[in-house]
């Protein structure tokens, strides 16, 4: 059975590393992740993000991310790992965020999914589309 949980989160970014770029290249920079969520998602995530371009009206920029949760879920602990892709240009944003196969540990063990996430008005917003295994 699919089931949603949607609430928000606060993250923190931390530069680790950044290049400009040389020449016509994009700049790139990585950076330490630290979200908390809240709501039916309750707990942490660390992780690193790689990224390329600069962000913003007519400019294009990429990243690729992963973060691992640990806390509970629809009170059920355990852990589980995030994949990130996404991409800014003209036409459009485009951004895709997957539970990694075989990542759940505790009773989240087996856990499959997406996240899509939303800023708006400086606040993130989540809702998580997941299945569990019977049991």
């Amino acid at each position: 059975m699919t089931r949603h949980a949607a609430g928000t989160f606060q993250v923190t970014m931390t530069p680790e590393a950044q290049a400009p770029g040389e020449g016509s290249a994009m700049a790139t920079a990585r950076m330490d992740l630290n979200k908390v969520f809240s709501g039916p998602l309750t707990g942490t995530a660390r992780g690193t993000m790689l990224s390329v371009g600069e962000p913003g009206p007519g400019k294009a920029a990429a990243y690729v991310a992963i973060d691992q949760f640990s806390g509970t879920l629809d009170g059920r602990a355990g852990s589980f790992a995030l994949l990130h892709r996404g991409t800014m240009s003209r036409a459009g944003n485009e951004l895709s965020v997957t539970i990694m196969p075989d990542s759940g540990t505790g009773a989240l063990s087996g856990i499959a999914g997406t996240l899509a996430i939303e800023v708006k008005d400086g606040q993130h917003r989540y809702d998580l589309t997941y299945t569990l295994p019977a049991g």
